[in-house]
């Protein structure tokens, strides 16, 4: 099996060039991070994906969990190497300073949790679970719930889960039936069954935290009358002795991947109720709920960039090794594979496709940072972008890495489909990508419904502009004027598709749900394609080598060639989206 390793090179290039120092320096979290600090948390962080939780990555998909009378047990080795993590500080990340935090930028975050994603998804989850569960507390006001349980969390001496799905409640929060009543001293009692609950229950710490929606008695019907809590897995009796809360795992799920992390099904309540706290206001759960969604959105859009890069490492090795087939210029063979023209096409398409979404991600990631500095300049540009383009991260990313993973495994032939190689664990565990946190389907009715139908547009067609406006060096190009022509034509045709749905379609309920998709895939494609084109300006600084300023301009060149015109084809499907729909019988 091919030795993982973090892409710290991509990395460097899309912190130091693509966003640059300056902006960088903008911001109020790099006040003190030179470029010195910054490349040691990425060698360290790297150093520790690579030594410690890629060796674990398989023993974890082939051990599994085990469960036993409501206790689980990861696989071999998974909670020393928590500890490792946990004591090396990097919980903590980028949280708050104030409660035990590094408070680094988030930008940096997304490039060093991608390490750690490529080289052991499964362990990995459990880490962004905790920092969302501190951002929703601290975007909750409640300074006593912060001062509760925040150091707690930041330190990973306590994780965090967000138990929302329940038996009769998946997608549709609305369904929801777990209830909280008032025990009439300040805190509720919850009773209830949550499942697909991720590191519900695990042997790296004693006390997790449980981000709980319930319903109150008087609450309104749907997803409005949603209320969020603060679950802890244990509770101070009135001698002060630490008891188990109401909170027991009674199961873990046997999936088709992932299966050193544990998912569990928790059942709420029992006796009195799982004793638990208001977070936030009564019936506004979801509002915060989201603040830990929305962050791990992006998680999950980083997991397709880490796991299609493992694919890829994997793939490009193998194609390197394995000696088939005649040359076909010259004849002569057996040559490597990565001589043959379709197996470089193959490569390419995951390399530019991976590449152009890592770019993206660091992009987002310091849209974060300016969006939480108001007194920022563009603090309020970027949380548009933020907002427009986080389903197109989490829903296009991971859509396409699912596609590059099964393009390893052809790249590997027969042997592709033989577990031995690795390669059909990280299919496996890319699967559920496209699923959890909102699937494609309400990722892209997010992106068209409350990003784009809202405000007419408007957001939409100001990044459109700021596109042209950012890749509009390119028509000087000696290498990459037609790129640019390309990127134009198709930036064009989005914003005549927008428009036309906006004016003529929108009362066609059905036409929109169904163009929906195809408009995230035709939008995420072009977003690719713009911080390729931005990669190939910014490989003109200085520091950039002649050689990645060639690779960056191939880059371009192929996924112009192969992938924007697949913009075409989505476009003419939100066209005719509706057809055929609701008429053909089933069953």
């Amino acid at each position: 099996m091919t030795a993982y390793r973090v892409p710290v090179e991509d990395i460097r290039f899309g912190l130091q060039h693509l966003i640059g120092r300056e902006r960088l320096n903008r911001l109020s979290a790099c006040e003190a991070l030179d470029d010195e600090l910054m490349n040691a948390v990425i060698d360290e962080a790297a150093r520790f994906a690579e030594q410690a939780l890629a060796p674990l990555n398989a023993t974890g998909d082939q051990q599994g969990c085990r469960f036993d009378q409501g206790q689980v047990s990861t696989p071999d080795g998974w909670a020393d190497a928590y500890a490792q993590f946990r004591d090396a500080g990097w919980t903590g990340l980028c949280l708050p300073e104030a409660l035990g935090g590094q408070s680094l930028p988030k930008v940096l975050a997304m490039a060093v949790t991608e390490g750690w994603q490529g080289a052991n998804l499964a362990f990995s989850l459990i880490q962004p679970l905790t920092e969302g569960a501190v951002e929703a507390l601290l975007a909750s006001g409640d300074s006593q719930l912060i001062e509760q349980y925040g150091e707690h969390l930041v330190s990973g001496d306590w994780t965090a889960t967000m138990a929302l799905t329940e038996p009769a409640a998946g997608s549709d929060l609305g369904l929801m039936k777990t209830r909280a009543i008032p025990d009439g001293l300040g805190g509720y009692r919850l009773t209830g069954d949550k499942l697909y609950i991720t590191y519900g229950e695990h042997d790296f710490t004693e006390r997790k935290l449980h981000l709980v929606l319930a319903r109150l008695q008087d609450a309104p019907a749907g997803s409005k009358g949603i209320s969020l809590f603060a679950v802890p897995s244990h509770i101070e009796d009135q001698n002060g002795q630490l008891q188990p809360n109401e909170v027991v795992c009674t199961g873990i799920e046997h999936k088709l991947g992932l299966h050193g992390s544990p998912t569990c099904s928790l059942q709420l309540g029992g006796n009195q109720g799982a004793w638990g706290q208001l977070v936030g206001e009564p019936n506004r759960g979801l509002a915060v709920m989201f603040v830990m969604m929305n962050e791990a959105r992006l998680s999950v859009g980083l997991q397709g960039v880490a796991v299609g890069e493992r694919a890829y490492q994997a793939a490009l090795a193998w194609a390197q090794e394995r000696k088939q087939g005649r040359h076909v210029e010259t004849g002569k063979g057996p040559v490597a594979l990565v001589e043959h023209p379709d197996i470089q096409r193959l490569l390419l398409g995951m390399r530019s496709r991976l590449f152009a979404a890592r770019m993206l991600g660091l992009h987002l990631g310091h849209q974060v940072d300016c969006a939480r500095e108001k007194t920022h300049p563009e603090s309020q540009q970027a949380q548009q972008e933020l907002d427009l383009l986080t389903p197109i991260f989490k829903a296009h990313v991971t859509e396409m890495a699912n596609h590059l993973t099964g393009d390893a495994i052809q790249i590997f032939g027969g042997m592709g489909f033989i577990e031995e190689t690795g390669v059909a664990q990280f299919y496996r565990d890319l699967r559920i990508s496209t699923i959890y946190e909102g699937t494609t389907g309400i990722q892209a009715q997010d992106f068209l419904f409350r990003k784009i139908q809202r405000d007419q547009g408007e957001v939409f067609y100001d990044w459109l502009n700021r596109i042209k406006t950012n890749l509009q060096p390119l028509s000087e190009h000696p290498e990459c004027s037609s790129d640019w022509a390309l990127l134009t034509r198709k930036i064009d045709a989005l914003r005549n598709t927008v428009r036309d749905l906006l004016e003529h379609q929108a009362n066609n309920a059905t036409q929109l749900h169904a163009a929906s998709v195809a408009l995230l895939e035709a939008t995420g494609i072009l977003a690719l394609g713009w911080q390729l084109g931005l990669s190939v300006l910014a490989a003109e600084d200085d520091g950039v080598t002649p050689k990645e300023r060639n690779n960056v301009q191939a880059l371009l060149a192929f996924y112009c060639a192969h992938h924007l015109p697949e913009i075409r084809v989505h476009l003419d499907r939100v066209q005719s989206a509706d057809r055929g729909l609701l008429k053909y019988q089933f069953g």
